[in-house]
């Protein structure tokens, strides 16, 4: 990260306007937050005594603090929590006092010199790098991406990502599907879905958002008797026959239907990554995009030597928290604006898992596990 950092300021990174900005805000908030710190080691418990909403108030009301709030306040609209949403009267003036806060505090620990202890110029050096790498790391994201040569160069030499042999043989049971063999039969001969082939490829009832999209949009698609094309999942190649759609429950209830499918897995199956399984495609295409990455980064740190002591403190009490946020976020966040909320991920769906002879579980159906 450091060294991603002295790349950016030789590249002029820190002089852009909108990072300028940051950083500042960055600087304020580490050595105000050092101050406070101290002074609660020094006995001051209570937040008032050490910034006062009068020396708040004095603050704000000096000449040229109104542009630093108003641009504190526009970084806070575009990357604070509601991104976007436009800031109320009320958190407004909240902000302001925590803003002012913060300012106050950053203005006193430089009076007493705790900018310049160690533990304190080691916080600053990491919070600013932390910015101005992750800056330079947007800039530098279109040099990570991987074209389809350099995609297909890897699949050459990885075969067990080669999904050709798996496309022809489930083209070739397409063809003989839809020339009117059995599917139930050619399910039982040839699918490699261990949950579903002993059956013919007998799925059951099913309803949307129980399968993954691929295959939830082939079966729903079809009319009852048909068989669809090749469609791609995570897991390999399938097609699917629709036998007969109804209505769930009572009339006018959520549709279901009723499908066989014949799976020919790919060769490398998914990893296990704690994401979303991956197409042998796209593993091949993460796999060149972090070897990519990780080439650039080591040419960085090689004309970027960092060293940091080994006896140099940090004190990750004073770094601004929540991760991926700007400083702007951080000030709000860390002085409890009301009115404003921290994100929350989001609780998606997972995507469906693998089939397993143990489990009995029927292909590309959504798994809560």
């Amino acid at each position: 990260m450091l060294a991603v950092a002295e790349e950016a300021k030789a590249k002029g990174l820190a002089a852009r306007p909108d990072l300028a900005l940051q950083l500042e805000l960055s600087r304020a908030f580490v050595i105000a937050q050092a101050y406070f710190k101290k002074r609660k080691e020094e006995g001051a418990s209570d937040p008032a005594q050490v910034v006062t909403k009068a020396e708040i108030d004095a603050y704000v009301k000096e000449p040229g603090q109104d542009k630093q709030f108003e641009a504190f306040v526009e970084d806070y609209r575009k990357n604070g929590p509601g991104k976007g949403v436009p800031v109320t009267v009320e958190q407004r003036a909240e902000l302001q006092q925590h803003w002012g806060r913060v300012m106050v505090g950053r203005r006193k620990g430089v009076a007493v010199g705790i900018h310049r202890e160690r533990k304190t110029e080691l916080v600053l050096m990491l919070q600013q790098a932390r910015l101005l790498a992750g800056a330079y790391s947007k800039e530098l994201s279109p040099l990570f991406k991987a074209t389809e040569a350099e995609v297909g160069a890897y699949i050459s030499s990885h075969p067990e990502f080669d999904t050709r042999e798996s496309r022809a043989k489930i083209e070739g049971l397409l063809k003989r599907a839809r020339a009117g063999e059995d599917f139930a039969a050619l399910a039982r001969e040839f699918s490699t879905d261990p949950g579903s082939r002993e059956s013919g490829g007998d799925l059951g009832w099913f309803g949307r958002g129980t399968m993954v999209k691929p295959f939830e949009d082939a079966a729903f698609a079809l009319k009852a008797g048909e068989v669809s094309e090749v469609f791609e999942s995570p897991f390999g190649f399938h097609i699917v026959k629709l036998e007969e759609r109804r209505a769930q429950g009572q009339a006018g209830g959520a549709e279901q239907v009723h499908a066989r499918h014949i799976l020919i897995r790919f060769n490398a199956q998914p990893r296990k990554t704690g994401g979303p399984p991956q197409t042998p495609h796209d593993e091949a295409q993460s796999a060149v995009e972090a070897g990519k990455r990780g080439r650039i980064l080591d040419e960085i740190v090689a004309r970027r030597r960092v060293v940091i002591p080994d006896d140099y403190p940090v004190d990750v009490s004073i770094v601004a928290p929540v991760k991926g946020n700007t400083p702007a976020n951080s000030v709000g966040a860390s002085a409890g604006a009301t009115g404003t909320s921290k994100p929350t991920a989001s609780k998606a769906k997972l995507p469906a898992r693998a089939p397993s002879a143990k489990s009995k579980r029927k292909p590309a159906r959504r798994s809560n596990d």
